[in-house]
């Protein structure tokens, strides 16, 4: 046997015993043997959700900040027009005796 087919067949070995312990996982053993790749996928799962979580969290932040500013800005406006021009055309309209 050559170097090349040694090494492809110590690789379809490595293959089918990674196969193996991911699909037929044991009973007692390391935790990957033992659990399979379910948890490593769930855990995979979880981190993807959470990190979603994070940036609807910023989104709905932003968003909040938004709709308070736009309010702000609404309501200045609304008070600039009802005082005829602003807080200091209002003050400049009266005068002060002594």
């Amino acid at each position: 046997m050559t170097i090349g087919r040694i090494a492809c067949a110590l690789a379809i070995f490595v293959i089918f015993g990674v196969l193996a312990i991911f699909l037929f996982h044991g009973i007692e053993g390391p935790y990957s043997a033992v659990h399979g790749p379910v948890t490593a996928l769930l855990s995979i799962r979880g981190a993807a959700i959470l990190r979603l979580a994070i940036a609807r969290a910023a989104l709905r932040m932003v968003r909040g900040a938004m709709a308070c500013a736009l309010v702000v800005i609404y309501w200045s406006a609304f008070s600039y027009a009802d005082s005829g021009g602003g807080i200091v055309s209002a003050h400049c309209g009266s005068v002060l005796r002594c």
